[in-house]
């Protein structure tokens, strides 16, 4: 049993190398059709005279930049390491001031806008709590400003029938100014 697994393992399989998969197939014709894609549109660009100028300015000044850059690096190795090392330490101390400046910002921020924030809560906490109470005063108001027209209507109505029954018991001769008015505090109608 040991000997049959060894010959199967030992048989390379070549039926997976043989026949090549679905999805390689797929793979390699999507590679084949980017990369097709590519050479057809940098050809149709290239047919416009402007964009053969700036690929041409463009490649040229490439060019002319990085042999500038290497004739530094072969003239003066040790130079160029010490003006990129000097300029990593510039950019650094920028951007620690400018973290600085985000941290004091920060604290600012933290410091006035949200106490000045809480402060708005707290204001407007107070003013609701006013306002229920100015509602329910109202409500107060109210009630006694009704009970107060319903005093006045039920005196009128009873007055207006004294005075009725004033006029029909003789009182006719009674000055304008003298006779009881319907009004309460007011005399004379």
């Amino acid at each position: 049993m040991v000997q049959s697994y060894q010959n199967k393992t030992a048989q390379p399989n070549n039926n997976v190398n043989q026949i090549p998969t679905v999805k390689g197939k797929r793979n390699g014709k999507l590679v084949k059709g980017i990369l097709l894609g590519a050479v057809v549109g940098g050809a149709v660009a290239m047919m416009d005279k402007n964009t053969r100028k700036k690929i041409t300015n463009g490649t040229n000044s490439m060019k002319d930049s990085t042999m500038d850059m290497v004739s530094k690096v072969k003239d003066n190795p040790s130079g160029v390491m010490n003006d990129w090392q000097d300029r990593i330490k510039s950019a650094s101390s920028v951007l620690k001031e400018a973290i600085n400046d985000a941290q004091k910002l920060y604290e600012k921020v933290n410091g006035d806008v949200i106490d000045q924030v809480n402060q708005v809560k707290e204001d407007s906490t107070e003013i609701i709590a006013t306002t229920k109470e100015a509602a329910e005063d109202l409500k107060d108001i109210g009630s006694k400003v009704k009970e107060a027209g319903e005093e006045v209507t039920s005196e009128s109505s009873q007055t207006s029938s004294v005075s009725t029954s004033t006029s029909s018991s003789g009182n006719d001769n009674i000055h304008s100014t003298n006779k009881p008015s319907n009004v309460p505090g007011q005399v004379g109608s």
